[in-house]
């Protein structure tokens, strides 16, 4: 019986010590990775919305959607004297091989100021060519409705992947949307 505890007790002994150590680091590094996390978010919003000083998140409700396209996180866009420019819309739209996650700038006047693909799970050299910058400088400029020229818009689909090229298309107008109900309608 002696044999048998002994072993168990140096066991138990391990964990506590391995788990106490794991928390410890956990807790040197949350602060680091909140900061780094933020800078990166904060670089992905300059990059689609780049006349901005500054973003200032705005609270939305868990599970929003416009369109039935969800929107995940929204951030105003402010000069340097805290006025605002405009939205950053991150918006969660269905391509053909899954969800399309869009961050989405719009200024006042419900003009697009670009867009970024943040992750996306299409096909290798078709949907996931949506995140090349031939495709997303398309949309800068754009205003609600955003279609691909087969619908009668003027955003050029990616050759083989218009589910794709409709889906950011239509995420994009869903973030137009979103602006300019929030901001009381577009100019």
């Amino acid at each position: 019986m002696k044999q048998i505890m002994r072993p168990m007790i140096i066991l138990g002994i391990i964990c506590i010590v391995c788990a106490g150590l794991l928390g410890v680091v956990e807790s040197i590094t949350r602060e680091p990775i909140a900061v780094q996390e933020d800078a990166t978010a904060t670089a992905g919003m300059k990059k689609v919305f780049s006349d901005a000083a500054s973003f200032e998140e705005v609270d939305i409700e868990e599970g929003l959607t416009v369109d039935d396209i969800g929107i995940s996180s929204v951030s105003e866009a402010l000069d340097a004297s805290g006025e605002t420019l405009g939205y950053v819309v991150e918006v969660l739209p269905s391509g053909f091989g899954g969800t399309v996650d869009t961050m989405v700038g719009v200024d006042l006047e419900g003009k697009v100021t670009g867009i970024s693909i943040l992750s996306l799970s299409e096909s290798p050299g078709l949907g996931a060519r949506a995140k090349e910058d031939w495709f997303q400088e398309q949309f800068v400029g754009q205003t609600a409705p955003v279609k691909v020229t087969k619908d009668g818009g003027s955003i050029e689909s990616i050759t083989s992947a218009t589910i794709t090229s409709r889906a950011v298309s239509k995420g994009v107008t869903a973030a137009c949307d979103w602006a300019a109900d929030y901001a009381g309608g577009a100019n």
